[in-house]
């Protein structure tokens, strides 16, 4: 039985191309011009460019096609304070490593002092004394290491409350309290306690705290009352 004239020249084309293909992919991955010859980082602030390079183990001079990408992000991701990693090839012979730091909202007391936890409740670096962030009060964790995820309802809800602060808000507080019951209380750097009640219309509720702030400047204020109907308590 004779194969058909099409039939054997559409194999014979097939396999000329598949060799064709084996050719270019072995001149690709033996050619000096695929060479990693550069590896550039960038969205880092804090974590230093040579701990990402480390992390990533990518060695300059290898070839660019062999670089697993997906493994390099995997070790980055590693570190505690990298939220995002992404990997681009830039042919012919550099790597571009993209990574997105993550940010601290708020600082946990802890046995030594404080640690830093972000808006996901990922533990980032331990904090000998406090800073310019909000201690969170209330929350009761055993001690976290950097890294962990703190899975806590009152810790969530204090993050919660935090995130949807406006900056010139959170900027002025000192601490952010969640009783026993989930109410949330705020405390500001002058000492000034503004009970929002429960983590509902927080939006509302930091507009009238900054209106209130504003408004009655030079004034002592004992607390401002949210739970209602609004209350301002002034020191006699």
């Amino acid at each position: 039985m004779s194969i058909p004239r099409y039939t054997g020249r559409f194999l014979a084309e097939r396999i000329f191309f598949a060799l064709l293909i084996l050719l270019a992919a072995f001149i690709l991955l033996g050619s000096p011009l695929f060479e990693v010859r550069e590896i550039e980082v960038t969205g880092n602030r804090v974590v230093p460019e040579e701990k990402i390079l480390e992390l990533a183990g990518i060695n300059t001079g290898t070839n660019i096609f062999k670089v697993n990408l997906k493994e390099a992000e995997s070790r980055i991701l590693t570190m505690p304070l990298i939220k995002n990693a992404s990997l681009v090839r830039e042919f012919p012979s550099r790597i571009v490593i993209r990574v997105e730091e993550r940010k601290a909202l708020a600082l946990l007391p802890v046995k030594d002092g404080f640690i830093q936890v972000d808006g996901e409740g990922v533990c980032l670096k331990e904090s000998g004394v406090g800073g310019s962030l909000p201690v969170v009060t209330g929350v009761a964790v055993p001690d976290p290491a950097p890294g962990d995820v703190i899975r806590d309802a009152k810790l969530a809800t204090a993050l919660k409350v935090l995130g949807q602060l406006p900056g010139s808000l959170y900027s002025k507080l000192s601490e952010i309290h969640i009783t026993a019951g989930g109410q949330v209380v705020l405390y500001t750097l002058e000492g000034i306690e503004c009970r929002l009640g429960a983590p509902a219309d927080i939006r509302k509720k930091a507009g009238i705290i900054l209106q209130v702030l504003e408004q009655v400047k030079g004034r002592q204020i004992a607390y401002i009352d949210l739970t209602g109907v609004p209350v301002v308590k002034y020191l006699e």
